[in-house]
């Protein structure tokens, strides 16, 4: 397992964006009855990759496209991809600041997790349709809940938004969150899919990060790290 965190929240928000670190090992493993799909501990080409390599990048969005986001993640990476922050002399995790901006009816930056690189230009899709939760642990400054949601593309299902998400409220500390799988629900309006053979048999990646609707000024940190399915 990971070692405990040994600063405060305070003095991890100072030493965030930290850039140029070496591979470390992977440090909470998977087993029979869990999936890491990304503890932060493996980069490529001086970026954070998942477990099993695939690509990590941050997407902003907005309903005003001549005033979306700004965020700021790993200097010059492209596409845009979360910096590094330490946690430990051995243990980082995946950060990004963030400011939302109005006008804007809804907005956003997410962390977008693929669990493969892509084989043959395609993705590469898991069976997660065994497992119950998705855990993650989380830090944040600035915003109140964390959205993420189960995405699943080339695989029968391409919406451009309204998959399968979920909400939590934050509590203070890098805390670690569990939420049920069976939690996630589509929007009132997006395309319905089948959570279990749709999504959860062909999952793609996964988004965690902030949203907001009727936006007001907010600018925050996040940090992420130990995403993993569990049984």
């Amino acid at each position: 397992m990971k070692k405990a965190m040994l600063f405060s929240c305070e003095v991890l928000v100072s030493l965030m964006l930290v850039t140029g670190l070496a591979s470390a090992q992977d440090a909470a493993k998977t087993t029979d009855s869990k999936l890491v799909y990304a503890d932060f501990q493996n980069s490529q080409s001086g970026r954070p990759v998942s477990s099993r390599g695939g690509l990590i990048r941050l997407n902003p969005y907005s309903q005003n496209p001549g005033n979306p986001p700004v965020f700021r993640g790993l200097d010059k990476a492209d596409p845009p991809a979360p910096a590094f922050a330490r946690v430990t002399a051995d243990d980082v995790a995946a950060a990004f600041d963030y400011e939302l901006r109005i006008p804007n009816e809804w907005e956003g930056v997410n962390l977008e997790v693929f669990g493969h690189p892509e084989k043959d230009g395609k993705l590469v899709a898991d069976d997660v349709s065994a497992y119950k939760f998705l855990t993650l642990r989380v830090f944040a400054k600035g915003a109140q809940s964390i959205r993420v949601e189960l995405i699943t593309r080339g695989y029968g299902a391409n919406l451009e938004s309204g998959y399968p998400m979920a909400s939590f409220r934050l509590s203070p500390g890098f805390i670690t969150y569990k939420l049920k799988l069976d939690s996630f629900n589509q929007p009132e309006w997006a395309m319905p899919l089948d959570l279990k053979l749709d999504v959860l048999k062909k999952l793609t990646s996964i988004t965690i990060g902030v949203h907001c609707d009727k936006c007001t000024l907010e600018k925050g940190t996040v940090v992420v790290d130990n995403i993993a399915f569990e049984k």
